[in-house]
Parts: structure tokens; C-alpha cells; sequence
């Protein structure tokens, strides 16, 4: 892997903080550089929450829009938002299993970049805890050929960083996701 660019997107309080988190210490433990940044805007009261990932030899961790490799995004809204951050062959990898419109299928088309779904906000909810989508998003895009980090390291980064008393529902929900992933089209 080098030269990775990747755009998390969300809304305040999906966890698009900690999963750029898990992505960037799970690169780091496989001896990859790592650079990150992040806009707020309004996340207390459930805004747009962007956070920009490098993976590689870069000195700045700002994603400029057409140059991304991977837009993962917690919010159907919020990925059609920061579409334009993807460059050609990029890939959007959102949480909902809600059909793309047909006008963002095209504009995807147009330039280059694969769309996929996950019903990570479904999975969630089937383990009780809608806090856990951004987890199994996280399990299905390592399921994923365009993963930008294998599995085990992503993995051994969610061991190390959840909480003792939110580890089990962590670890399901990401494999739940690595399931659910097997299924995509």
C-alpha cells in the first residue's frame, strides 16, 4: 500500500472520529505512515462530521476533492455530499442499504468511482446498539478487495482501542459486517 486517501463521513455522534482512528493506528501497526485531520462543523447537534486519512509517504493530511481513493461514509446524504473528494477508480463504501438515485449512479459512472452499500446501520440495530454501524462498516470494507488495511490489523486495533465493557458488541458488530460484505454484489 502506498500513497492511500481516504474521506470518513458522517454525522455528530456515528463515530467517524474513532473509526478514522482504528484505520489510521491499524496502518501504523503494519509500519505504514499515517496522517489525519478533521472537520466538525456542527457534530453536537448531529452536523456533518468530515475526518481526512493518508496512509503513506505524505506531509500534509489534507484530502484535496478528486484525489481520494476511499470515501467511507456513515450517512447516505453525507456520502453524496463528499462524492467529489473521489478520484477515478475510487470507492464509496456507505452504511445504509438504501438504493443509490439513478443521478448519483451516473455522476458515479461518469467518473469512475464504484459505489457499494452496506446495511451496517441494519446490523446495528439487529445487535441492539446503533452506536455499532461505524463498526461494521469497518467489517465489511476489510472484507473488501479495495481495503486499504487487512482485517487482523484492523481487528487488533479495535481490541486495543475499545473499551473493556464495549468489546464483545465491538467485535460482533465487525464481523457481522465481514459477513454482510460477502453478500455484496
Amino acid at each position: 500500500m502506498s500513497g492511500t486517501r481516504i474521506v470518513v463521513a458522517g454525522l455528530g455522534g456515528q463515530g467517524v472520529l474513532f473509526t478514522t482512528r482504528l484505520l489510521a493506528e491499524a496502518a501504523l501497526s503494519l509500519g505504514h505512515k499515517a496522517l489525519s485531520s478533521e472537520t466538525h462543523g456542527m457534530a453536537q447537534r448531529g452536523g456533518s462530521v468530515v475526518a481526512s486519512l493518508k496512509i503513506g509517504e505524505f506531509s500534509s493530511a489534507l484530502v484535496l476533492p478528486g484525489s481520494a481513493h476511499l470515501l467511507l461514509s456513515l450517512d447516505r446524504g453525507e456520502a453524496a455530499r463528499n462524492l467529489p473528494f473521489l478520484g477515478a477508480g475510487g470507492h464509496c463504501l456507505t452504511a445504509t442499504a438504501q438504493p443509490w438515485s439513478t443521478v448519483l449512479c451516473a455522476q458515479a459512472a461518469q467518473a469512475g468511482v464504484g459505489l457499494h452499500a452496506v446495511d451496517a446501520a441494519g446490523i446495528a440495530m439487529d445487535l441492539g446498539a446503533p452506536v455499532l454501524a461505524n463498526i461494521a462498516l469497518l467489517g465489511a470494507l476489510c472484507a473488501l478487495p479495495f481495503s486499504p488495511v487487512p482485517g487482523p490489523a484492523l481487528e487488533r486495533a479495535l481490541r486495543r482501542r475499545s473499551p473493556a465493557r464495549l468489546l464483545e458488541g465491538n467485535l460482533a458488530a465487525y464481523g457481522a459486517g465481514q459477513q454482510a460484505a460477502g453478500l455484496m454484489p
